[in-house]
């Protein structure tokens, strides 16, 4: 009885896949032959670069293999998850300032969470951002290879301000560890921003922030 009840769907399955290559290739079948052309002067010249053009669109609409396919994906994400280290840095780098400038020390205990929240994303969007530009090539310009490496750079920084910000908070912290930490935060602050300029170039042109 068992047996019975699955033969239906392996049948089903098995016509799916004997039918698929026919639908696919479809829309060649219906495509003018070649040789139609060939009675004209002139004609095979354009036919070969007809057949090259038809070749290359077959070649870019083929899929892609599944590791492929997902590395670019992944890389698609990185405009997206860009906006986190760049806002999470900002909010912390002005809380700092408001502490250190009003005397207010309780806003710095909120900057914990957020540098810890900055430097994670700056290594997720770092990663991404190499899924997304693959790996160096000798036709790459100077935009994106400052933005690449800037981008890794911000991911380390972020990582050292995190460590200070964390040596900063132990109670027999120096003066050493506040002032590396602040060093840290301005010096990744400054890279952040420079760095959303430079991907903005790379997206909108280079006068996208023009008034």
């Amino acid at each position: 009885m068992m047996l019975s009840r699955w033969i239906p769907a392996v049948l089903a399955i098995g016509t799916l896949f004997v039918t698929a290559p026919s639908w696919a290739h479809e829309d060649h079948k219906k495509a003018p032959p070649p040789t139609a052309a060939a009675a004209q002067p002139g004609a095979p010249a354009a036919m070969d670069h007809a057949a090259m053009d038809h070749t290359a669109t077959e070649a870019a609409a083929e899929p892609k293999p599944m590791p492929q396919r997902l590395v670019r994906w992944l890389g698609r994400w990185h405009p997206a998850v860009v906006h986190f280290p760049i806002a999470l840095f900002l909010v912390a780098a002005v809380l700092e300032a408001a502490a250190a400038w009003g005397r207010r020390a309780w806003l710095t205990d909120g900057t914990r969470v957020l540098i810890a929240l900055a430097a994670l994303s700056a290594i997720g969007a770092a990663a991404l951002g190499w899924l997304a530009m693959g790996l160096p090539g000798p036709v790459e310009d100077a935009t994106h290879t400052l933005h690449r490496w800037l981008g890794t750079g911000i991911a380390a920084l972020g990582l050292l301000a995190w460590w200070a910000k964390e040596r900063s908070m132990r109670r027999q912290s120096g003066r050493a560890a506040r002032g590396l930490y602040a060093a840290a935060l301005a010096a990744v602050t400054l890279a952040v921003l420079l760095n959303a300029w430079l991907g903005g170039a790379l997206t909108h042109g280079v006068n996208h922030l023009r008034f």
